[in-house]
Parts: C-alpha cells; structure tokens; sequence
C-alpha cells in the first residue's frame, strides 16, 4: 500500500513539473493569441479555399462520372487525358501561387500598384504560355497519348486522344481562372474564386450533359461533348474573373482591361516566377509520378485504368484540407511580412 502510494505521488510530483516546465515556455504566454489566429484568420481563409480545390479537382472527375453511361472505355479514355491534363493543371496552380504571394506581399506594404501589376502580368505572361502549350500539345496530341496509353487498346487510346485535343483548348481559360483566383486571394477574397469555380462545375454539369446525351430531340455530340462542355465551362469561368477584377469588386485589385496592354514589367515577373517556378517543378513532379503510375497499368486493361484514376481523385481530395492551410498561411505571412510584422509571420 505504502509503495503505491508513494508511486502515485512521485508521477504527480512529475507530472507537476512537466506542468511549470511549459507554463514558463514562451509558447503558453501566446497560445490564446495562436489560438485566435487560427479560428479569425487562418480558418476563415482555409475553408473557401478547400472548397474552391474542390472544385477545381472535381472538374475532371465530373466528366469521368458524365461519360460513364457510355461504357468502361470512355472512362479509361477520359482518365488517361485528364492524368496528362493535371500535370498542367498542377504547374498552373503553381505559378498561382506566386502571384498570391506578390500580391499578398505588395498589398501588406500598401502598395496596390504593385499588387495590381503583379496580377496584370502573371494574367498576361501565363495566358500567352497556355496559348502556345495547347498548340503544342494539340499537334502532338497522339505521341503524348502514345506514351501516356502505353498498351491500352486502340478504343481507348482514340477516345483519350478526342478528349485531349478538346481539353488543351482549354488551357488559356484554366491559366486565367487558377491565376486570376490566386490574385483575389492574395487580396484576402477567398469567397469569389470558390462562387466562380463552383458555378464552373455546375455549368460543366449540365453543359457536359447536354453536349453528351442531347436534349429534346437533338441525340447529342456522345463522348466529345464532355471535352467540349468542360472546355466551354471553363471559358465561362476565365471571363467572369476577368469582369470581377475589372469591375474592381476587389477594390485593392481593379484591373481595367485596356491596362492588359500596358509594357510589362520583368522585374514584377521574375519576382513571381521565382516563387512560381520551384514551386511548378515539386507540384509537376508530384502528378507526374501519379502519370508514370498511370502509364504503368495502362496495358493491365479498361477497367484497372479507370479504376486507377478514380483512386487518385479521391486521394487527391485528402490533400486538400493540408492544402488551403498552406495556402491560407502563405497569405497571412505575405502581408505580415509586407507590413514589417516579421515575427508575427
């Protein structure tokens, strides 16, 4: 009994001392201040912006889900495109983040010059790129989905290649949309880039329909119209962020569009791409290793390919929660840093 007790009280006297050890921590004097930066600021951030990721990876699985009534082939061949189609997306998404870091950064410092121009630029150089890239994929449509398709079988091969010659068209409206949403939210508005890419996938829903299975008695485009109703659901997408920054909802990032012509400015750029491009590289990498899987079972049949797909959307969609709170932290520590509060960031 004696030996309990004395047991007893040596884990309290221990545990006593583990008690001061963190009061007298710098830490425990903060932690109602940490606790209010993530409920007020880090949380209101975090969760449009999950939302808004959503959206965007749910994009591609839509159409996997719309052509699905037309047998296991279009959904393989949707997969395979699509798996080609994220690396893209994914170093779009990249370099956004560099605009929302300048943008983020510029506006701290209470320079919405800056901060205008940063999002005029990264807008203009990324569309420009797009351009060029889907004319190049386009030419080379077959070889990538040669390489991409591996052994699958000629079906299915022709029906990625039809999706993918529809979706890199695309490319210019999905550089627009990811850019243009990364400039609102450097501004702090996480709300109109998830209404603009959640009205997206709504539009791609019953566009996609259509297009697919027709209406009234119009039969339907069958399998290209879920290509074409993403790409024209994204083109509705990049001319409504257009008309919210040039309408200046944002007041902070009101971008007119005749300043679309203005001389661009490569110190602006550089700065972007700097934080774009090594961010672009670990992203590409990252879905390319999900592409080399995909290559890989490829010949192992339809069904394994697009059962291989839906599991990597799905274990996309764990990622995101980690997602927008890095993206929601990289916003508040841009304008933390651009105010001077160095050890708040």
């Amino acid at each position: 009994m004696w030996f309990q007790l004395s047991s007893l009280r040596s884990i309290l006297n221990v545990s006593t001392a583990l008690r001061q050890a963190v009061v007298r921590t710098p830490w425990y004097a903060k932690r109602k201040s940490y606790k209010v930066l993530f409920w007020r600021e880090i949380t209101p951030l975090a969760i449009p912006i999950f939302l808004e990721n959503t959206c965007v990876l749910l994009m591609g699985v839509l159409s996997t889900f719309l052509v699905s009534w037309l047998g296991k082939e279009a959904m393989a061949g949707v997969g395979l495109a699509d798996s080609f189609n994220m690396v893209i997306m994914a170093f779009f998404a990249a370099i956004d983040l560099g605009t929302t870091v300048v943008v983020a950064f510029s506006l701290g410092k209470r320079d919405r010059r800056r901060a205008r121009a940063a999002a005029r630029q990264s807008l203009v150089i990324m569309t420009l790129f797009a351009v060029v890239l889907a004319v190049v994929i386009h030419y080379f449509g077959s070889e990538i989905i040669n390489i991409v398709a591996g052994e699958a079988t000629p079906e299915v091969k022709g029906l990625a290649l039809t999706y993918l010659e529809l979706t890199v068209l695309s490319y210019p409206a999905a550089a627009i949309a990811l850019i243009g949403s990364g400039a609102l939210r450097g501004a702090g508005n996480t709300k109109i880039p998830l209404m603009i890419n959640g009205g997206m996938n709504i539009l791609n829903i019953i566009i996609s329909s259509i297009l697919i299975y027709g209406a009234f008695s119009w039969q339907g485009l069958g399998f290209a119209g879920a290509g074409l109703g993403l790409t024209i659901s994204r083109y509705i997408g990049a001319v409504a962020i257009i008309w919210v920054l040039m309408i200046g909802f944002n007041p902070a990032l009101r971008i007119p569009l005749k300043s679309y012509l203005k001389p661009l400015n490569f110190g602006i750029i550089w700065e972007v791409m700097g934080i774009g491009i090594p961010a672009s590289i670990e992203s590409v990498l990252f879905n390319g290793g999900k592409l080399l899987t995909q290559m890989f079972v490829a010949g192992m049949g339809t069904n394994v390919i697009a059962g291989n797909f839906i599991a990597f959307s799905v274990a996309a969609l764990i990622n995101l929660p980690g997602n927008a709170l890095g993206s929601a932290s990289t916003i508040i520590t841009g304008k933390r840093l651009g105010t001077g509060q160095i050890g708040q960031a």
